[in-house]
């Protein structure tokens, strides 16, 4: 009875030691950026209709922003300048070349500023990235699931942290100012690992993409912890398929 009472008491000690351990993790967990100084992420759009963007925000969607002289087959380019981090905010300084066609970008559109809270429970309650297009960000701070998990985020969003993180967004007929959108405007956005926006595609009832843009080179220190992540992936089912056959 004394060796079964002091085997339990150890598991239970165990137990109460992993918790432990796994609730200081979380508390401990350190937000951070996860591209470098000197990356340059390039973004092309595979399709944008302008037509019935046009029909769906007005002629001036395309004027401003991000979105700013956006068509089918341009590339638009970022150039990290500065990164900063302190005890409360993440900050980003970043040259644009915005939707060009020609290889040779030539000067620079803008230099912009961006940055988030390193505490994301800190935003408040029923935050909105944007009351306009696009209505995501194309980065946010890492790691980028437990983020968007702890922000507290408006009805706007659904976060899907299932694959790799997704917002979900829905922009409902009006919601920027009367008959702006026209009608009902969906969006899906994936993010990759390092916080980078890797897909973002806009589309209306009856999945009709209307705007589909696609990041088009990554940094190259990203690669080996992709292919680390895709071997990693391809072993486990190479295993279970070898358990199965074995059985």
């Amino acid at each position: 009875m004394k060796v079964r009472r002091t085997n339990f008491f150890a598991s239970i000690a165990l137990i109460l030691i992993f918790m432990g351990s796994f609730t200081s993790n979380v508390i401990a967990l350190d937000y951070s950026i996860g591209f470098r100084t000197g990356d340059q992420l390039i973004w092309k759009c595979n399709i944008c209709n302008i037509n019935k963007m046009n029909v769906l925000f007005g002629e001036s969607w395309r004027d401003a922003g991000l979105f700013e002289n956006l068509s089918q087959g341009k590339r638009m380019r970022w150039d990290v300048n500065t990164i900063e981090q302190n005890s409360t905010t993440l900050l980003t300084s970043v040259n644009i070349w915005l939707w060009k066609n020609e290889e040779s970008w030539g000067t620079l559109d803008n230099i912009t500023e961006s940055s988030y809270l390193k505490n994301p429970s800190q935003y408040p309650a029923n935050f909105n990235f944007s009351t306009y297009l696009p209505f995501v960000p194309f980065w946010l701070p890492v790691p980028i699931g437990d983020y968007l998990g702890e922000m507290k985020l408006s009805n706007l969003y659904d976060v899907d942290n299932r694959v790799l993180p997704t917002l979900n967004v829905q922009v409902e007929k009006d919601f920027i100012q009367p008959n702006i959108p026209t009608e009902n405007v969906y969006i899906i956005v994936v993010y990759n690992l390092n916080g980078i926006l890797s897909s973002f595609k806009l589309y209306i009832t009856g999945n009709v993409v209307v705007i589909d843009i696609s990041l088009d080179t990554i940094p190259l220190y990203v690669l080996p912890s992709t292919i680390g992540l895709i071997s990693a992936f391809l072993i486990v089912i190479y295993l279970y398929v070898k358990r199965k056959r074995d059985i």
